[in-house]
């Protein structure tokens, strides 16, 4: 091996791993940003923080989570045991929440507090997606899980929390779409359908629908509804289902409406079965939609096609679409999970929740220049000469203690310089400090965004000033 090859093989690879995102600080404000108007939200709605491992057992994850989600989860070996254990424990880095909130509320003193349990969490999570923007395989997901309630009261207030937080962060171009998977998964049943096989027809009908409705928008190239829908076909073939079932559920692909639209389409579709026409009379979301209307959520639709993408859930599902983000447009899906507690050990408990794509939430926020302003590192600079650094670092200190956020030069520049610094920097404030304020205790400070300059400032100004401005 040549002395070129053997440098060239032993080079680090210094690449990001594929999937990624370093944050740089002004992007590190941003998600700061997100983050306390996320938690700030949740408390209105009496939601606690709780906060689990990032990674957890993969059987918990196997149990219902889809098989999607198992095919992307990263997992890994405990290297101790795995040299010692002939069958040692896989673990899993966790894909999202959910299961991991399920095994805490079973094996902790939580499932005896008083219901409902109300949880927000904020966190990564891992999966092995093909990336790109909007869809990493580190990512952040915002949400909450609601332990102990069955009604429609419950799932409105979760529709609720997850609109108030798009009108919070004044995303327009938003969409609502909820779904009742109760309908489908009692036809299915009807129809003599195993447990295994109405989730593998979820499966079917989410993924066909997504790329429909992305299709409607415009975000597929050359789309063609025709192609999917033989593939639906293909896809149910494949399954074994009787031709008369797939036609009939063909009708879910295009559910879109209305409540009293998709209501009376859903009557139409089982108008000789008394059984379901009963069940869609009786649909709760007639109550949900009442219930979210009242607290002024009106940019929804009814969207039978949704089944989502985990098998746990039972009821009420939810999206909520972004479209300008193209074809990573749901910024936010969710629903209920009546019978996972159970399933995992514990009591019946009826449970639900949802999750915010973070990462999605802040390119959205950016698409229509929300947040594009690059927030300053610091409030004030103070450039200082070697001879008065101890008293800069005093003011410094006591500029800190009154809640503004200061930077002193540590590499001994002119005030030249340091003007200049400040100026690349878009600090707002500079405060000279040199042998003159030292004796006078009074200041220079310059304001470098309106380039106004204040000349035998008191300290006590000095802070009013640089608050006065902070507040606008």
């Amino acid at each position: 091996m040549d002395e070129k090859t053997q440098k060239r093989k032993g080079k680090l690879n210094l690449q990001k791993p594929s999937g990624t995102i370093d944050f740089f600080p002004e992007e590190m404000e941003k998600r700061r940003w997100l983050t306390r108007t996320i938690e700030d939200l949740f408390r209105k709605f009496g939601l606690e923080q709780i906060e689990i491992p990032m990674y957890d057992f993969f059987e918990l994850y196997k149990v219902r989570s889809g098989e999607k989600i198992i095919n992307d989860i990263f997992t890994f070996y405990d290297p101790p045991k795995h040299r010692a254990e002939e069958n040692p424990p896989l673990y899993a880095l966790r894909p999202e929440f959910t299961a991991s909130l399920v095994r805490c509320y079973n094996s902790t003193e939580l499932m005896y507090r008083p219901k409902p349990q109300k949880f927000f969490y904020i966190g990564p999570c891992y999966r092995y997606d093909e990336p790109k923007k909007g869809r990493y395989r580190q990512f952040t997901q915002a949400g909450i899980e609601i332990f102990g309630a069955d009604t429609p009261a419950a799932d409105a207030e979760m529709l609720i929390v997850a609109i108030e937080l798009m009108k919070k962060l004044e995303i327009k171009d938003y969409l609502l779409r909820i779904s009742d998977l109760t309908v489908l998964r009692t036809y299915l049943q009807i129809n003599n359908l195993e447990t295994d096989a109405q989730n593998k027809i979820f499966g079917i009908i989410d993924r066909i629908t997504s790329s429909l409705r992305k299709g409607e928008i415009g975000a597929i190239p050359d789309f063609n509804e025709q192609d999917y829908i033989d593939d639906y076909y293909a896809s149910m073939n494949d399954l074994g289902i009787d031709r008369e079932i797939i036609e009939k559920l063909e009708s879910f692909l295009h559910l879109v409406g209305t409540p009293s639209k998709v209501s009376k389409e859903l009557q139409k579709l089982f108008e000789s079965e008394l059984e379901m026409l009963e069940l869609i009379k009786n649909s709760r979301l007639t109550d949900v939609c009442e219930l979210i209307e009242a607290a002024g959520v009106k940019k929804y639709v009814l969207d039978y096609g949704i089944s989502r993408g985990l098998d746990y859930y039972t009821n009420t599902v939810f999206e909520i679409d972004v479209p300008s983000l193209g074809t990573e447009k749901q910024v936010c899906g969710g629903g209920r999970y009546n019978s996972l507690v159970k399933e995992f050990g514990g009591e019946d408990t009826p449970a639900l929740g949802f999750s915010f794509g973070f990462e999605r939430l802040l390119i959205a926020l950016e698409n229509q220049g929300t947040l594009n302003e690059k927030i300053p590192r610091a409030n004030v600079f103070i450039g200082t000469k070697e001879s008065t650094r101890k008293f800069g670092v005093k003011i410094a200190q006591k500029l800190r203690n009154s809640d503004l956020s200061v930077e002193i030069d540590i590499n001994n520049r002119s005030f030249k310089n340091v003007s200049s610094l400040v100026d690349r920097l878009k600090i707002p404030f500079l405060l000279f400090i040199g042998p003159r304020e030292l004796e006078s205790g009074k200041f220079t400070l310059k304001n470098f965004i309106t380039k106004e300059q204040y000349e035998g400032v008191s300290l006590k100004d000095v802070i009013k000033n640089i608050k006065q401005y902070k507040k606008i």
